[in-house]
């Protein structure tokens, strides 16, 4: 019965694992190690009191971010325990805290791998977790086996998953046991290439492509989706290594097939990372236009941090000032916040456009809390306007 329990609690992870922060499973602890076991992962433990201030914001402020569940149920079997009532109150025998939160990382033994005390914001949250999993390398014990011979399924599969985790190599693993390997059932061969690809630019990519029915029934079309998607950006990191055109459109086109909700903003992605990477301009300054329009259209925020980013290489680069400046004027057209007003004024000046520049800092300033930055900030571009 309680492998039942754990098999439609992983389902419910799987259903929910895409993009709505992390989720935390509901068994036992017991339980909880034997799903570690099972799906060869760590624990993660948010230790928590219920008065606990910096608690409160991580639950609020960072669990619930995208980023951090795409990695963290991706990567680990997560719990919360309240350390001062129900379960928390046995836990605590094996794993006393003397602080909140105390975030703790958990093998399927009950042996502590890490913990850390205190709050983190999301991008550290996420560092945390990728540093605990690249330190935690299950590979060496496989490897031994392997050495010796043994080429059993679950064996192999093990061996795959913890190379990828720590961040190894494993394709001639891989591939080496899907040419010796053709009766597997339709289950084992999907479990196989689930874990086996990493990267869209492969044979077993594209024998994972034709066997998608039979993975998405293995774990999900979520999961299936996210494969893919993880594969590509190998490929986009391959084009970029190589600098290859060939390579960015194979990762978009494979994309767009296999996994087309997406594909749009993976596309202006990829298209970004590698025109910055291989100082394209042309194309670093049309890709950040084309996603100041499309997938940012209604957030001026967005907007406003593609132009600042773009305008770290004015200094090289000076057409690029001319993009900033069509993003942001737009945006100012709807939202005209001092602080927005200030960067349009700056990029103006930087485009020779001193007359506009000086007469949008000066509507920025009129507006602003004369005490804050901004204004000071405008202050002083008033004057170098003036003086020049």
């Amino acid at each position: 019965m309680k492998y039942i329990l754990i098999s439609l609690l992983t389902l419910v992870l799987t259903i929910n694992a895409s993009g709505q922060g992390i989720n935390f499973f509901h068994g036992s602890w017991e339980e909880a190690k034997e799903l570690a076991a099972k799906e060869q992962k760590l624990i993660f433990v948010d230790a928590f009191a219920k008065w606990c201030g910096p608690c409160k914001r991580m639950a609020k402020n960072v669990f619930t971010q995208a980023e951090v569940g795409d990695y963290y149920n991706e990567n680990f079997i997560n719990l919360k325990i309240d350390m001062e009532e129900g379960m928390g109150l046995t836990f605590r025998n094996d794993y006393p805290v003397r602080a909140y939160p105390t975030l703790m990382f958990i093998d399927e033994k009950g042996e502590m791998v890490k913990k850390v005390v205190g709050g983190k914001q999301t991008e550290d949250f996420i560092n945390l977790g990728k540093s605990v999993v690249a330190s935690y390398d299950r590979s060496g014990d496989y490897a031994a086996q392997y050495e010796k011979g043994d080429r059993s399924f679950d064996l192999v599969l093990n061996y795959i998953k913890a190379l990828n985790q720590a961040g190894k190599p494993s394709l001639k693993i891989a591939n080496e046991f899907a040419r010796n390997n053709k009766n597997l059932t339709p289950e084992q061969n999907a479990l196989f290439l689930y874990e086996a690809v990493v990267s869209a630019d492969s044979r077993l990519f594209r024998l994972y492509t034709e066997n998608i029915d039979d993975i998405i029934k293995a774990v999900g079309k979520e999961r299936m989706q996210d494969k893919v998607q993880k594969a590509c950006w190998a490929t986009i990191e391959n084009a970029i290594e190589f600098e290859s055109e060939d390579l960015l459109q194979e990762a978009k086109q494979k994309m767009d097939k296999y996994y087309p909700t997406n594909a749009e903003e993976f596309a202006l992605n990829a298209d970004l990372n590698y025109a910055r990477a291989t100082n394209n301009i042309k194309k670093l300054s049309n890709t950040t236009l084309e996603m100041s329009k499309t997938i940012y259209k209604d957030d001026h925020e967005q907007q406003v941090a593609l132009a600042e980013e773009i305008m770290l290489y004015q200094g090289l680069y000076p057409e690029v000032a001319i993009t900033a400046e069509e993003i942001v004027g737009k945006v100012l057209k709807k939202n005209k916040q001092p602080e927005y007003r200030l960067l349009y004024a700056k990029i103006l000046h930087a485009n020779n456009k001193s007359k506009k520049a000086l007469k949008e800092a000066q509507k920025a300033y009129k507006e602003s809390d004369k005490s804050d930055r901004c204004a000071a900030e405008l202050e002083e571009l008033i004057k170098t306007i003036k003086a020049e």
